[in-house]
């Protein structure tokens, strides 16, 4: 079975949002393996300046990479990746697990995005969209695709 971490700034704040989180993640338990990591955001002041806002996304750059396993493929989300279909990125999952990777880490970075050294890294820049969403409602969009993934590669009628 594959593992899938996906490591996340912040917590889920708004209940609605945690419980779609926790349905698609049950929903996912027969394909996949997932974990969800919330490290710490940095706190900034009201009006960052550029300086600010690249120290804080070094010191949760640290952060997110103390919770990458060794040898796990890595998937930056970021509005500059790559743009898949659901079929696409059902593919891609089967792929990952097929060339022998046990662990796929999706990482969503805070407000302010990812560190560059976490895009560098990543086997997959992916992008939902090119429009901007909020972080709790981005969580939950992506744990549907990963879901959608799943019954994609089981062939069952989710994705019709």
């Amino acid at each position: 079975m594959l593992k899938i971490r996906i490591i996340a700034m912040g917590k889920l704040t708004v209940d609605y949002f945690r419980a779609a989180c926790e349905d698609y993640l049950k929903r996912m338990s027969r394909a996949y393996s997932v974990t969800v990591i919330e490290p710490k955001p940095e706190a900034l002041p009201k009006d960052p300046t550029d300086g600010d806002i690249a120290r804080a996304l070094e010191r949760e750059a640290v952060r997110i990479t103390e919770a990458i396993p060794p040898r796990a493929a890595v998937v930056a989300m970021c509005v500059e990746g790559k743009e898949l279909s659901s079929e696409d990125l059902a593919a891609k999952m089967e792929g990952f697990a097929a060339s022998g990777v046990s662990e796929v880490c999706f990482l969503i970075g805070s407000s302010h995005g990812l560190d560059e050294s976490l895009k560098r890294r990543a086997d997959l820049r992916l992008s939902v969209s090119k429009m901007t969403f909020p972080h709790e409602l981005f969580r939950v969009m992506l744990l549907e695709q990963l879901y959608r993934a799943a019954e994609i590669n089981a062939g069952s009628k989710y994705h019709k």
